[in-house]
């Protein structure tokens, strides 16, 4: 399996447990209005994450939303959880390899006969 095979699967499976988590908050925020938009700004900026046209501004979002659940996680429950933390490193990472494979494979690609 590639590089770019193994981010891809990695991307979409990101999305998509982020997604889902994100769905699990909307069914149970009890008609909390700050709950339900976070968890659909957290949706819509996931869902940019796979298009490389989207995947900057994707992340970002998902940055703000992190760093804003992290602070009111912190401040609710009195510790520092770093699972936000988590999801900002794979994001970050996602978007960062992703562009960093690209530029590689744009310099130097691969000839189609060894493939």
């Amino acid at each position: 399996m590639t590089p770019q095979r193994i981010l891809l699967v990695y991307r979409w499976v990101f999305v998509t447990l982020i997604a889902l988590a994100s769905i699990q908050t909307i069914v149970s925020a009890d008609g909390d209005r700050h709950a339900l938009l976070l968890a659909s700004v957290e949706i819509a900026a996931a869902l940019m994450l796979p298009w490389r046209r989207t995947a900057m501004a994707g992340l970002i979002g998902l940055l703000l939303v992190f760093a804003i659940a992290q602070i009111l996680t912190a401040h609710a429950h009195a510790g520092f959880p770093t699972h936000y933390l988590q999801y900002a490193a794979s994001a970050i990472l996602i978007v960062t390899l992703g562009a960093a494979l690209e530029r590689n494979e744009r310099l130097c690609p691969r000839d189609p006969v060894k493939s």
